[in-house]
């Protein structure tokens, strides 16, 4: 493999570690508001090139994955309901 291209392989590898912290912050943080400006912090990047990698990564923005887990998390909860003996 050609050096730049393995150097280049390393950064978004890193890059990529670092979206999965903030992807995780995200998920366990979920109670609290979302504050781009420090997920994008954790991630080393300008707000506006997070979003636009998170969204490469992830399929949605910050937001909208935000959005997409409390979903799923409210369908789990209505699932399991109150059970009844």
């Amino acid at each position: 493999m050609c050096l730049s291209l393995n150097v280049a392989a390393h950064h978004h590898f890193r890059e990529l570690v670092l979206l999965r912290r903030v992807r995780d912050r995200i998920d366990t943080e979920y109670a609290r508001p979302l504050d781009i400006e420090a997920l994008a912090r954790v991630a080393g990047l300008p707000v506006a090139l997070f979003v636009r990698r998170f969204r490469d990564a992830y399929g949605l923005s910050p937001h909208g994955y935000r959005q997409a887990v409390e979903a799923i998390r409210n369908r789990e909860a209505r699932a399991a309901g109150p059970k009844v003996a």
